[in-house]
């Protein structure tokens, strides 16, 4: 089998989705909708290599990016929004038995397609209100052309070349990642372009190295089979994949190295993280940011106060109070924002020299200082009593009994609102 330009387009889609679904799951894992996005990306290179290799194109594997793209569309609602938990349910039980269902026959691809119509409606509608308007407005239409060329390559006509609609489905599927990526960044108040670049050159200089060595062994020998198929694609994803999670499996190796001295593994870690996230520093300035996208930026603070490399790209480090504390050293300014906000927390708990309240002059400071400073989790089933004091303890029940997760989100938001009208006095 001789290097044909056919060949070379689906390497390069295969080469790019695997990168960027792989940058997405890197970025940020505990946020859904960019691990949705990611293992979709993940699931089309992944129908691209068994095509590479067999000549086969499998539809369910296709079809996999659409539903995922679903969830993540849903997840893309405000928290707010009544019927947001209650249509990611449904996706979430409905999404394998139409998998087999398309298994079983083609034309049950459609309900997937129809699906995905409607969360572009719902991804348009959003654009209306959101206040990522213009990226959710582009989204909406780059998601409709992926929903089209979806359903061409998944439902069974024969309207394109297969080729052709390798390549119009790849390019929606890199285009609906990249823009994802533009809300993280914007969401998380960050930069994204310095970060997505280095990430993409250093993962195709690897993958780039390895591939040609591969290259030049097929060239000199003059047959492409599929045992150096599969050698060439088990190089590139090599090579992408150890990049992009590079910072992770450092991470793995201290933890197995350093297995007898934990506070040197996690300060390598601290400091390679924050090495990692510092690109993502966005470059604007506080002073021409309004009063809402500031009261944002201080939600997102707050939530990050247990994460030192993440808070050290909040724009808030910009701030002349953390500034005079610290100087220019990123680490400084983390714990620096991390004291003030701290800081300004404590402010919100009445007065008196009780510790802990159920009244409603407390709600405020509980919402903020138990999940954030303390790092309780009272809606998970994971917390562990054994190492929290009586006040804790006495917080911890309080808020599983008469507090619902809504009704906390909603009181955190209202006190970062009072965080963050603190802190604009101090700019």
């Amino acid at each position: 089998m001789p290097i044909t330009p056919e060949l070379i387009i689906k390497l390069f889609f295969f080469s790019f989705t695997l990168w960027l679904g792989a940058y997405l799951l890197a970025r940020n894992f505990k946020k859904t909708t960019l691990q949705l996005t990611g293992f979709g990306l993940l699931a089309y290179a992944l129908a691209l290599a068994i095509e590479l290799l067999t000549n086969q194109l499998f539809s369910v594997i296709l079809l996999l990016p659409a539903i995922l793209w679903i969830g993540a569309a849903l997840h893309l609602l405000p928290e707010e929004t009544i019927w947001r938990e209650r249509f990611i349910r449904i996706w979430a039980l409905t999404a394998i038995p139409v998998l087999i269902l398309t298994l079983l026959n083609p034309w049950f691809g459609i309900i997937a397609v129809a699906a995905n119509l409607l969360s572009t409606r719902m991804v348009g509608r959003l654009a209306l209100r959101s206040r990522f308007k213009n990226t959710f407005a582009v989204l909406a239409l780059v998601a409709l052309f992926f929903t089209l060329s979806t359903g061409l390559m998944v439902l069974p006509f024969d309207f394109l070349p297969r080729i052709w609609g390798i390549s119009v489905l790849g390019v929606d599927l890199l285009t609906l990642g990249i823009l994802i990526t533009i809300w993280d960044a914007f969401d998380e108040g960050e930069s994204m372009r310095a970060h997505l670049l280095r990430s993409l050159v250093a993962a195709f200089y690897y993958a780039g190295a390895l591939a040609a060595l591969v290259i030049i062994f097929i060239a000199l020998d003059g047959e492409l089979g599929f045992t150096k198929l599969l050698l060439l694609t088990s190089v590139i994803t090599f090579g992408i994949l150890t990049q992009t999670f590079s910072s992770q499996i450092q991470s793995l190796l201290d933890r197995l190295t350093f297995s007898r001295t934990s506070t040197l593994s996690s300060e390598r870690e601290i400091l390679r993280t924050m090495a990692d996230d510092l690109p993502r520093l966005s470059p604007f300035k506080l002073a021409e940011v309004d009063e809402k996208e500031f009261a944002r930026l201080t939600r997102r603070a707050i939530s990050n106060l247990g994460n030192l490399p993440k808070l050290a790209t909040s724009p808030l480090t910009k701030l002349p109070a953390v500034i005079a504390q610290s100087g220019e050293n990123p680490l400084d300014r983390a714990h620096a924002l991390k004291a003030l906000l701290t800081e300004s927390i404590q402010r919100l708990k009445p007065q008196g020299d009780a510790n802990f309240g159920a009244t409603d002059e407390w709600r405020y400071y509980n919402a903020l200082y138990f999940p954030y400073v303390v790092g309780l989790k009272p809606h998970t089933r994971r917390t562990n009593k054994e190492f929290l004091d009586e006040i804790s303890l006495q917080a911890l029940e309080w808020f599983q009994v008469s507090v619902p997760e809504r009704t906390l989100y909603n009181w955190q938001n209202i006190a970062a609102h009072l965080i963050a009208e603190d802190l604009r006095s101090k700019r």
